[in-house]
């Protein structure tokens, strides 16, 4: 019985190992079949193709040439004898270790890869010998499909048969790219240690053959640690064989590698930064669109004879680039360690309407081809430039008017670590009751987290979002979702472009529209490779937005961006000074166009000298100043459903009453717009009127004599908290006083005098909002529905002419409701009575 079931065993090894055999055969043969059927229609092979160059070039929004993109300016040719031995070295040992065995094609590698195929039914992507690397770039499309592995395999064997390996070699490092627009490995030598590359170190070499597997990851300038970790990988592959020993290796990765920084190599074409732009999301595009790798991407861009046709408007983007230049438009220019001149600015211009960048300036100066450009690589703290953005346009859609009154008072909220956050002003000071219009003109801190803490960070952010803000960090320790956002403090910060972006949703009626550079990319061979039609989407109504650039309208003409007022097209804009003066912005738009300028240190530091209403208010100017040179003047649309101006009190946003006109600060009423339905219906019951007596300026009693007495009106404002320095509302001085006089009569009014100690004015029919006499409104912080109450405007009409006049109309009717010395005689005697 043992027998028999040693001899099942040993029958059925055997027939395993011939079925596992059979199988192997079979795969075999079905990869070599399919490898056959894979090359029939493999492109000719032509030997020159190795090496060609073919132009591609740049086209303005108007069809005029502003860039020629040549490959051999960004590669500089080198034999392979000037190359070191451990350059050479380093590249096999990662990238081809049988480099020198293979006949073009690792065998197993390709097997592995048809297999992969035929089981799995998906593309093996890898295992590319050198040779294979070469010829993928020169004969063959990008597609990621196993017919193209095949063909590369195929071709690479003819390569072989052409060339000898060190030729293929010699193609290879003056092929491939090292990132910064640095082609072959002269020019990466001297772009990242500004020498020839038959001077390269051990370390050296190894950091470079490094880069090539992502330069945009690996590529020292922009990540060094994980550059440096990938140089440790090649010098260990270069130990296991057998080209350097361990002890050289440990010396090299203990090197100090002297980086000369991205500050050289000025570009040769106009709009330098637009066109680095350009390059950059071109290649992220044919990455994205087209499957291809960077390498592969670039290589494309500089040598595959592309037409690129762009949005930029020429004459807009030099008068970007003269205003960015002009010296006179900063506070002052230092050197910085890399000799690039500080403080730095960033500018960008866009159509809201169809998302075309007309102009973009990453930089006071072009220092580097494809080098820092700040205006869409410089994430910075926006500021209060950020508060339209969080916390005002979502508040109008939640049923804030421009007439709401929050109170400009201390305040304080917990900060997470057992202590509190007190947000200040930048006047240092607190304005006390403040309407929305009025905190987002002269940039008021404490209203805006009030108004944040109010609809709810989370909706803010939601808004922002909508608006374009795409870099908002919503999870983890360090998160966006806090109060402080309100006054730009966000973790990542923003770029100019984007800032832009999302405020020419507001520009656009609540519309947004995606930004681009690039309309069409077409081939050498006329076919369209790539057309973009910007993603658009409502974010918020047409009379929300129309809302929100009225009240920024304020900005320009009465606010913190006054140095603009006067210009001859209509501007809504919002300035923002960060703390410390790090990054101060203006960020602005006409009906026809929107713009951003940041100025700041590359390396963030105070400045002194500057706000984001004064430089970068002026750099913007001059900008806008060119670009509407030729467009029409027109106003800002008005949708439907809006109303007004319709006249309001200033300090309870409500109907105003003639005691409005008569506060001691003068009238403080004004015009304002509304969406239809939020428009105030209740009259104001912040402001009172209260007797005096002259002589002790306490409430009056019916002791103290007629001539004595005085109507004034004062502000019934909310309680409030001092600051911590023991700072209060600036119209807190302007409330009523709480003690009655004690100086004329039998005695203090506690003695004697009128039943509960009340003096009550008499009701004005005609004022019925002037029946509050006892002081006690309450500043109702939100305006309130009715319907009516003021005819539309033509929408062509500028409405601050019309508040003026209102003011005027009533400040002339006030005049004859002033209750006279004889008024408050009477009125003493009928209390006395």
């Amino acid at each position: 019985m043992s027998n028999n079931t040693g001899k099942r065993k040993l029958s059925l090894a055997r027939s395993l190992i011939l079925l596992a055999l059979f199988i192997v055969i079979a795969s075999s043969g079905a990869a070599l079949g399919l490898f056959i059927y894979y090359v029939k229609d493999t492109p000719p092979f032509d030997p020159q193709k190795l090496k060609p160059s073919e132009t591609s070039i740049v086209y303005d929004a108007k069809g005029n040439v502003i860039a020629e993109l040549h490959g051999e300016q960004n590669r500089i040719p080198v034999a392979l004898s000037e190359i070191p031995e451990h350059l050479k070295q380093a590249f096999i040992a990662i990238e081809d270790q049988y480099f020198y065995k293979h006949k073009g094609i690792n065998l197993r590698s390709l097997i592995g890869a048809l297999w992969t195929d035929i089981i799995r039914r998906e593309y093996h992507r890898g295992a590319s010998t050198i040779t294979q690397q070469l010829v993928k770039n020169a004969f063959l499309s990008n597609e990621k499909t196993l017919k193209r592995k095949a063909q590369e395999a195929w071709l690479a064997i003819q390569v072989e048969r052409h060339f000898t390996k060190d030729q293929i070699l010699e193609f290879y490092l003056n092929q491939i790219y090292f990132g910064h627009s640095a082609y072959g490995v002269e020019a990466a030598a001297q772009t990242y240690f500004g020498k020839s590359v038959k001077d390269l170190t051990l370390a050296e070499s190894a950091m470079l053959a490094g880069i090539t597997k992502g330069p945009s990851i690996y590529s020292p300038y922009l990540n060094f640690d994980r550059a440096k970790e990938r140089q440790a990988v090649i010098l260990n592959a270069m130990v296991e064989m057998g080209f350097i020993t361990k002890e050289e290796a440990e010396n090299a990765k203990k090197e100090k590698l002297n980086l000369i920084g991205l500050k050289n190599a000025k570009a040769d074409y106009k709009a330098p930064y637009f066109t680095d732009y350009v390059i950059t999301q071109l290649a992220q595009d044919l990455q994205r669109e087209l499957g291809m790798t960077e390498d592969e991407a670039y290589q494309k861009i500089y040598n595959g004879g592309l037409k690129i046709y762009t949005t930029v408007d020429m004459e807009i983007q030099e008068a970007a680039e003269k205003a960015l230049a002009n010296p006179a438009n900063y506070p002052y220019t230092k050197k910085d360690k890399n000799d690039i001149p500080q403080p730095q600015a960033a500018a960008v211009v866009i159509d809201p309407h169809t998302g075309h960048i007309k102009a973009l300036v990453g930089g006071r100066e072009h220092y580097k081809k494809l080098g820092l450009n700040r205006a869409f690589q410089s994430y910075r703290q926006p500021g209060s430039a950020f508060k339209p953005i969080i916390v005002y346009t979502a508040a109008v859609d939640m049923g804030y008017t421009a007439a709401t009154v929050v109170d400009d008072s201390p305040v304080s909220y917990p900060n997470g670590s057992g202590g509190t956050w007190s947000p200040q002003n930048y006047t240092h000071d607190f304005k006390g009751l403040t309407t929305i219009r009025k905190a987002i003109a002269d940039s008021v801190n404490v209203v805006a987290v009030k108004v944040l803490e109010d609809i709810g960070i989370d909706r803010g952010i939601e808004y922002a979002q909508k608006l374009g803000i795409k870099n908002l960090v919503l999870e983890g320790r360090r998160n966006d979702r806090q109060l402080p956002i309100a006054l730009g403090g966000i973790t990542k910060g923003v770029s100019p472009l984007e800032l832009a972006s999302a405020y020419g949703t507001l520009a656009n009626q609540g519309t947004h529209v995606e930004p681009i550079a690039i309309l069409k990319v077409v081939d050498k061979n006329g076919r369209t490779l790539l057309e973009n039609n910007p993603d658009r989407w409502t974010a918020v109504s047409p009379q929300v937005a129309f809302i929100v650039t009225d009240m920024m309208r304020s900005v320009i003409t009465e606010g913190t961006g006054k140095r603009l007022a006067g210009l001859p097209f209509p501007v809504a804009g919002k300035t923002g000074t960060t703390s410390d003066n790090k990054d101060v912005w203006f960020v602005g738009y006409t009906p026809h166009l929107v713009a951003a300028v940041w100025m700041g240190h590359d390396e963030p530091s105070p400045m002194k000298g500057v706000a984001g209403g004064y430089q970068p208010a002026l750099i913007w100017k001059q900008i806008m100043t060119v670009a509407h040179k030729n467009l029409p003047r027109v106003n800002f649309p008005k949708p439907g459903n809006i109303v007004g101006p319709i006249t309001v009190c200033e300090d309870s946003g409500k109907i105003p009453t003639e005691l409005c006109y008569r506060d001691p600060r003068g009238p403080r009423v004004s015009g304002e717009y509304f969406i239809k339905g939020t428009e105030p219906t209740e009259y104001c019951d912040v402001h009172v009127e209260k007797l005096i007596d002259v002589s002790t300026g306490l409430l009056a009693t019916p002791y103290c004599p007629p001539d004595q007495v005085q109507s004034k009106v004062f502000l019934a404002r909310p309680p409030y908290k001092a600051s911590a320095s023991g700072k209060i509302p600036l119209d807190a001085k302007y409330q009523p006083p709480t003690e009655y006089c004690n100086v004329h009569g039998p005695g203090s009014i506690n003695e004697g005098g009128l039943p509960g100690g009340v003096i009550v004015p008499p009701v004005d029919q005609n004022n019925p909002g002037n029946v509050n006499g006892n002081g006690n409104g309450n500043g109702n912080d939100s305006g309130n529905n009715s319907t009516g109450n003021s005819q539309d405007q033509d929408q062509d009409r500028e409405h601050e002419q019309t508040r003026d006049e209102d003011q005027k109309q009533n400040k002339d009717d006030n005049k004859s409701n002033n209750r006279t010395r004889s008024d408050a005689e009477n009125f003493i005697t009928r209390l006395l009575q």
